[in-house]
């Protein structure tokens, strides 16, 4: 959960953390204003009518709640447990809210406190922990105060994933948590090229993974870097192999491989993908690419940071990565004026479509213990967070100001999971007509706009990553190309981990990564995939296999 809310707070800085409070992380950039209706804050209308989304509770009344502790940073006067979001709840909203404990060790914390039923009012949990509760018939029901006191913001946004996120949170027909989404799209791997690299060898852009390859080695061999040395690598890989940044994914997905995601068979039924014959295949290659040099010896044990180091000090030309890599490239930028990178669509080793592999993204659930008085309280304090405040709640009350995130201070996050590809259609609009009218709402929107004007007008590196990101050849525009095209595989099951992922998980996680390791560095022959295999079925993947089906089916 700790590493979900950094990577959050790591990523509102794309568009703005302005946003991400007002109306998700992620950079998604994670959330906005940009659906929220134009206010200037509660009307003596709906503030005296409590039945209406923002109305204020009357009698006012007193949550208690329990949250991650997180790096906060204030301005004068304000802690965590008085900040503009905090005014918001008890001026607007008629709701007073109280924090029980704040923790950094939130989950061991969480699971103590469910253990002894003392549950707060409001509970920020993950999946694991919801069905626990809901297991122990611990939470109140939601749906009726959703329906009831949903804001149609709320709504819009909890529809966006097809009410895939809602059935997650949803036991025995009782909606029991109100899911915190993030975006599927943002999710997707893309494959990130040194242009400046490609320019100076004289190579073209990709057209097919054979070019891939053919790129990977020129950059290895071609001295790409230009200083007479050997010391430049084709591909970056980490050592968890999965994630982010400096993953497999996109390698695997070009080879119609899904590693760590739940995909139909040919039958229509759910299967592991990292257990698929495709994997073999790509296995098979990453272990000759491993024994050409293209990949560093050492990855296995290094870290993303180190990674990191090693891309942004020019020693790599190529990465499959997600969106708001550029962010993370200011550096090497900065170092180097001439780098520069290009997001390209995944490219199959066939004839066959490459399916960029998404999830649809849950990055916490907001519970209520059961026989809580007001359940309605936590719809109520989200749809403030969606809510446009005007200049009732400017955003350097509650966004950012001075390089503090304000949004952060607020106990109820949500997002529109399709803000970063919203914002990029309007960001471009905006540039091709010259007219910011063209925008919406979402106050992050003009920050990123004005940025990238700035750095095609000056070259101000401030806005670089957010061109590469917004901008007409950013990765925005291929994840639009991807929507466009209907070419996302989307994971199959989402939701609570299975009786066997929760008692099992770790052990086969383990066996998978070690396995997988093994054989790139050579360690293994590619047979010992098939042994993997076989193990990961006995040691509880059947079981898994068959409770995935079943709660599918559900």
């Amino acid at each position: 959960m700790t590493k979900n809310i950094l990577k959050i707070m790591f990523i509102c800085t794309l568009l703005a953390a302005s946003a991400c409070t007002i109306s998700d992380s992620s950079p998604n950039t994670e959330r906005g204003g940009a659906g929220g209706a134009a206010t200037e804050g509660n009307g003596s209308g709906q503030a005296a009518d409590p039945f209406h989304p923002l109305g204020k509770m009357n009698p006012p009344i007193e949550v208690t709640a329990v949250r991650q502790a997180n790096p906060w940073k204030f301005e004068d006067g304000e802690t965590i447990e008085k900040n503009g979001w905090t005014e918001i709840y008890e001026q607007e909203l008629g709701i007073k809210l109280k924090y029980l404990w704040i923790s950094d060790q939130y989950a061991q914390k969480m699971n103590v406190t469910m253990v002894s039923g003392k549950l707060p009012d409001i509970l920020p949990v993950d999946g694991t922990q919801l069905k626990q509760l809901a297991e122990a018939d611990m939470l109140e029901d939601l749906s009726e105060a959703l329906e009831k006191y949903g804001s149609p913001e709320l709504k819009e946004i909890l529809s966006k994933d097809k009410g895939v996120a809602l059935d997650s949170a949803t036991f025995n027909n009782k909606l029991l948590a109100l899911p915190f989404l993030g975006s599927y799209t943002d999710t997707a791997p893309l494959l990130w090229i040194r242009t400046d690299w490609l320019a100076k060898l004289g190579l073209p852009e990709p057209q097919s993974f054979a070019d891939v390859l053919d790129i990977a080695y020129a950059f290895v061999e071609r001295d790409p870097d230009g200083n007479n040395m050997k010391d430049t690598f084709g591909l970056a890989v980490y050592r968890d192999l999965w994630s982010d940044l400096f993953s497999l994914d996109g390698f695997f997905n070009s080879y119609h491989a899904y590693p760590k995601s739940w995909i139909q068979d040919a039958n229509g039924m759910p299967v592991y993908g990292s257990i698929q014959p495709e994997v073999r295949q790509a296995l098979t290659k990453l272990n000759e690419l491993y024994r050409s040099g293209i990949l560093d010896e050492d990855f296995g044990i290094k870290d993303v940071y180190k990674v990191g180091e090693a891309v942004n000090n020019g020693k790599i030309g190529m990465t499959f990565s997600t969106h708001w890599l550029p962010n993370y490239l200011l550096s090497g930028k900065e170092r180097d004026s001439k780098m520069e990178w290009k997001p390209f669509p995944l490219l199959s080793i066939d004839d066959q479509i490459a399916k960029p592999r998404a999830n649809y993204s849950i990055r916490i659930y907001y519970a209520v213990r059961k026989g809580m008085e007001h359940p309605e309280a936590v719809v109520k304090m989200m749809n403030a967070q969606i809510h446009d405040w005007g200049e009732k709640y400017p955003v350097t009350r509650i966004g950012a100001n001075n390089g503090i995130d304000k949004w952060t201070y607020a106990l109820i996050l949500n997002n529109n999971p399709t803000q970063n590809l919203d914002a990029h259609h309007h960001i471009m609009k905006a540039l091709t007509e010259n007219d910011e009218t063209a925008l919406s709402k979402d106050p992050g929107e003009l920050r990123v706009y004005n940025s990238i004007r700035k750095y095609l007008a000056n070259g101000d590196l401030a806005g670089w990553g957010a061109y590469n990101i917004f901008g007409p050849a950013g990765s925005q525009s291929v994840y639009a190309k991807y929507k466009e095209d209907n070419t996302f595989m989307m994971s199959e099951f989402i939701g609570s981990p299975t009786a066997t992922m929760v008692a099992k998980g770790v052990i086969l996680d383990r066996l998978e990564l070690e396995t997988f390791t093994k054989i790139i560095v050579g360690e293994s022959p590619i047979e010992a995939f098939d042994v993997f295999v076989d193990n990961w079925k006995k040691l509880g993947g059947d079981q898994m296999t068959k409770e995935v089906a079943e709660a599918i089916r559900e």
